[in-house]
Parts: structure tokens; sequence; C-alpha cells
């Protein structure tokens, strides 16, 4: 006997319905144990899938899990579940709430299939230096030191080490050591390097940014919609208080992706973080589970 499952792919954060970052859904993931949740999202080899089941405090549970592990939130996932939840017709535009890892989250679904999500309040850690984190990156520390801001450890759900680089072209051209960043991410006890430079002023395009996870098994992600959230973050506090960004990534993969994020504050404290984006039609993934790989 075997288990049919609904299993979709969907590029989210796509710009012009081009691009993005593939997610896994698979829609009705009550009952697999948490092995086998491990070994489709192996299987599948995107950077997460994302398992729906009934919730208790929610609409939906939602588990994310990486080729190598599961983690607490996953950006991109949940904007391809709920645009797949949504494309499908499962469900209709409206506000939803998602139990994660990370708590209890916020996602609303526009008309047009426009996906913002809640995350958690920033918490901001430790700092690193540009003689420890440049050479993972195969840059020189002046090209991090030149910004005038620092490296810091940042989570909305996932902690990134958010490193500034004072160049786009030199942002393009990094050569990561994945043996060497997993290494410092699992010494740090942070997810990723969310790297990023400014652009001109004049652009639409608040940062262009690289993410590298190896530790996560993913040596570089086209999208990352927790990391567009630390950065929102972190940008509000160390680029003069801004709330509305839009940052584009993967353009080095040939996937480039477009991720809105915005700031709330009270009192010059973040009250809010959200981040958004779009994905494209889902894709239905024939796929069924052997009893005896139970």
């Amino acid at each position: 006997m075997s288990d049919i499952l609904e299993v979709y792919v969907t590029n989210a954060f796509v710009a012009d319905n081009q691009g993005g970052n593939p997610a896994g859904v698979v829609i009705n993931g009550d009952g697999l144990t948490v092995a086998q949740m491990q070994s489709i999202a192996a299987e599948l080899g995107y950077s997460e899938t994302a398992f729906l089941s009934p919730s208790k405090k929610a609409d939906y549970r939602v588990r994310f899990f990486t080729p190598a592990e599961e983690v607490d939130f996953c950006g991109h996932a949940t904007v391809g579940t709920f645009s797949t939840l949504f494309k499908t017709g499962k469900i209709e535009a409206g506000e939803y709430k998602q139990e994660t890892g990370a708590g209890v989250l916020g996602v609303t679904v526009a008309e047009d299939g426009r996906i913002n999500m809640e995350q958690v309040l920033p918490e901001f850690g430790e700092n690193f230096s540009e003689e420890d984190i440049a050479p993972l990156l195969g840059l020189a520390a002046e090209d991090i030191l030149a910004t005038g801001m620092p490296i810091k450890a940042v989570s909305t759900g996932l902690w990134d080490i958010i490193v500034p680089v004072d160049d786009e072209a030199k942002l393009l051209t990094i050569k990561p050591d994945q043996k060497a960043i997993s290494a410092f991410n699992r010494k740090t006890n942070t997810g990723a390097i969310h790297a990023f430079a400014l652009t001109p002023t004049e652009s639409d395009i608040s940062a262009r940014c690289r993410n590298f996870a190896p530790a996560l098994g993913i040596d570089e992600e086209s999208a990352t919609g927790s990391a567009a959230g630390a950065l929102a973050s972190y940008l509000h506090i160390y680029q003069g208080g801004k709330y509305r960004y839009l940052f584009e990534q993967g353009e080095v993969l040939n996937k480039r992706s477009l991720l809105w994020a915005s700031v709330e504050s009270v009192n010059d404290k973040i009250s809010a973080v959200f981040v958004g984006g779009s994905s494209d039609k889902p894709i239905r993934i024939p796929y069924r589970l052997e009893e005896e790989a139970v």
C-alpha cells in the first residue's frame, strides 16, 4: 500500500514572473513523521520544503525542512505555501495565521496573489570582525569597513550574519569559501551569511543581496525571505530609520528575485516586520510515499 502526497513546487519572490527561489510545498503533511519529512525534503532537493498540517493555534501548522535539517522559519517557503494554497483554490484572499517553530505569525494574501508575511520581531546579536568575515567571502577587510556599518548577527526567525559590502560589483564577484562559512556558522550558532550592497539612491532597489547557508545544505540561495526581514531591520537601525525596502537577490544564479520588506516602529523601537513577494504558478509533483519507506 502507498500514500499519495499532494506535493507542489513554486518559485517564490519572482521578478516579472521569472526567477525566484523554488520551494517544495506538501499540502497534506499531517501523519508524516519527522524522519519522513526530512527524507522527502532531501529527495526533492529544494532549499526548503514546507509541510502543512492542522493547528489548534492557527489556520495551519507549517514545518520547514532544508535538505539537511528542520528550521524554525522560512520566508520564501511561506510565500510559496500560501501562494500555492491560493492558486489551487484552497484558500481565498484574506488574512491567515501560521504556526511555525518561530511562533504564530500572520500572513496576508492579496487579491492579486501577492503574499505579505509577518516576521518575528528582530533580535540583534553579536558583532563580528571584518578580519574574520572578509576571507570567508574572498573580500578584503576594507571592502566591508568602507561602508561604515557593522557586521551583525540579526534574526527575524533565523540568525543571519549581515555583511555590508561597499560596492555592488564586489558583491557580485564574491567567491565564498563554503566549508569555512559552514564551520563559522556552526561555531557561532548562526544559519547563514547574508551579504548586501546598497544601490544608488535613484534606484528602485534598496540593496542587492547574496545569501550563503552551506551549514543548512544551501551553498547559495536566490531569495531568502527571513534574511530580508533581518536586513530591513538592520538598515532601519544603521541607515537612518527608513521603513520600506526592495531587495534584489539571485542575479548571479540567473534567478533574479525581488523581495519587499517593511518595518514599523513605535518610539524608535521596531514593533513589526513584514516581507512580501509573489510566486509563479505552482506545479504538482507526482509523489507516492511507499509503505516500506515509512
